[in-house]
């Protein structure tokens, strides 16, 4: 039952974080014990800034309470901290007039404008909309003046796709430069108003084809080179990692599909597999949360008796340059990428070794030796898993336990889009690839399982680049300003 701000005193603090914790609870759908009072909610949760937003609405609901009293991002790192929040905002409310009925805020409409309207059209409703459509968030907590980074959990990736969606729709060539620093909704709108030419376009614009194309799908498979295995593939929700797991499922392996941020679309690729006739579980859980390990592991040898493949694709780095990049960025990218792919494989060790050995593949990036613009914190951390994957090789083959490395480049697919400026992108990666095409999914997957598979038996420790040879060239890999 909701709570109003005049039944205050009918509610004391631990009612509130109660209530707090099932509102959390029918949003993400966690059980009621993870979600304890000091739980980190991005780094132990994985509740990111995007589930966060749709938590608060519902408190917010349930206290009767407008969305921009509750903390947001950075101020909202913990259950307890919203419950404390609720308790103040609830304190303070003023109690309403029986006699007089709350005005609903009226919803923000999207401005029907044609491309290239008048420089002084009002262009926050749509910048609103638009924001609104890309992040999920609801539009009553995009105020104008709110910081996207600090207030509103909107990072510079999230930000890049949302200005590439609100060019596109306003016909503009370029987006503001990302000096500028546009912290708010208020200052976009400003920047792109400046951008629009004086007078109106004849045609509204064809849309632009999509930056990828959908691979077909995989026909069926007659032999099944590790059926009877057991495979774990970290961070396979979307993306490379569904790819590949779903590969290894049709191959014949039993496979942990393993997620956190997009615990729903784990779920989603384990039902895939077992709907499409394969065998797979769904275990939720960071590879950087030592306890999340330990319950992941501990539910593969009871549940399924050991491990004979690990794919160790869960990854974090923040895309942007390096003046972005905060001391918390790189703790994050290195507790993912570096300590939890060592944790993983050394966890797996054991259970490899019991049933006579295992194949182990960690993921890279082919720009971990080269420079790519943007690309910096993952270019760094990634060359640091190349080196991980040679120690473990020679560490673990004592115990018939392969270690190799997929050092993948751009490849086509929902990260592509993450960059800025990703459509101009592409098009001169490609022109800089030989043959013209960047790699696919499916690329990858097919070295990935190669690799794992008994056709390699005497590789260990190698770095196998996929990027359709994109790495051996210069043009393409530089800022445009740049490259000649």
């Amino acid at each position: 039952m909701s709570a109003h701000p005049s039944q205050l005193n009918g509610n004391t603090s631990s009612n509130i974080l109660e209530q707090v914790r099932q509102c959390a609870a029918s949003v993400t759908r966690y059980p009621l014990d993870i979600l304890t009072e000091h739980a980190q909610l991005e780094d132990e949760l994985g509740i990111d800034s995007v589930k966060l937003a749709e938590i608060a609405a519902v408190i917010a609901r349930e206290f009767h309470l407008p969305p921009d009293r509750l903390p947001r991002n950075g101020k909202a790192r913990t259950l307890g901290a919203i419950a404390g929040a609720v308790t103040e905002a609830l304190e303070t409310a003023p109690r309403p007039s029986p006699d007089v009925a709350p005005v609903p805020v009226p919803a923000v409409v999207e401005a029907k404008q044609a491309t290239g309207a008048p420089a002084n059209v009002d262009l926050l409703p749509r910048v609103r909309a638009v924001f609104a459509r890309v992040t999920r968030y609801p539009e009553d907590l995009l105020t104008p003046h709110a910081d996207l980074e600090d207030e509103l959990g909107i990072d510079s990736v999230k930000q890049a796709e949302v200005m590439a969606v609100l060019m596109k729709e306003l016909g503009l060539g370029e987006a503001p430069k990302p000096s500028q620093r546009l912290r708010t909704m208020a200052a976009i709108a400003d920047a792109a108003r400046a951008l629009l030419p004086s007078a109106p376009a004849a045609a509204e614009p064809k849309p632009r084809a999509p930056i990828h194309a959908v691979p077909a799908p995989l026909p069926s498979r007659t032999e099944q080179p590790f059926a009877g295995k057991v495979a774990l593939v970290t961070g396979s929700g979307k993306g490379i990692g569904r790819v590949i797991a779903t590969r290894l499922a049709r191959a014949g392996a039993t496979v942990v599909v393993n997620s956190f941020h997009s615990r729903e679309d784990g779920e989603k690729t384990a039902r895939d597999i077992v709907d499409a006739g394969g065998k797979a579980l769904h275990l939720w859980g960071s590879v950087a949360q030592e306890e999340h390990l330990e319950r992941l592991f501990t539910a593969i040898r009871e549940q399924l008796g050991g491990l004979d493949l690990l794919v160790c694709n869960a990854s974090n780095g923040l895309i942007g340059p390096f003046d972005r990049i905060a001391p918390r960025d790189w703790d994050k990218a290195f507790r993912t990428c570096i300590t939890g792919t060592y944790e993983c494989a050394m966890r797996a060790r054991p259970l490899m070794a019991a049933r006579g050995g295992g194949s182990i593949v960690t993921m890279s990036t082919s720009m971990s030796q080269r420079y790519m613009h943007d690309l910096g914190c993952q270019g760094v951390v990634k060359a640091g898993v190349e080196s991980l994957t040679r120690y473990l090789a020679a560490e673990l083959a004592p115990e018939g336990i392969r270690t190799n490395c997929v050092s993948a480049g751009p490849v086509h697919g929902e990260l592509l889009g993450m960059f800025p400026d990703a459509p101009e992108r592409v098009a001169r990666w490609e022109s800089a690839t030989p043959g013209g095409r960047l790699c696919t999914a499916d690329d990858v997957a097919d070295v990935t399982e190669l690799l794992l598979g008994p056709k390699t038996q005497r590789v260990n420790g190698a770095i196998w680049v996929v990027d359709a040879g994109l790495s051996g060239t210069v043009d393409g890999l530089l800022p445009a300003a740049r490259a000649s």
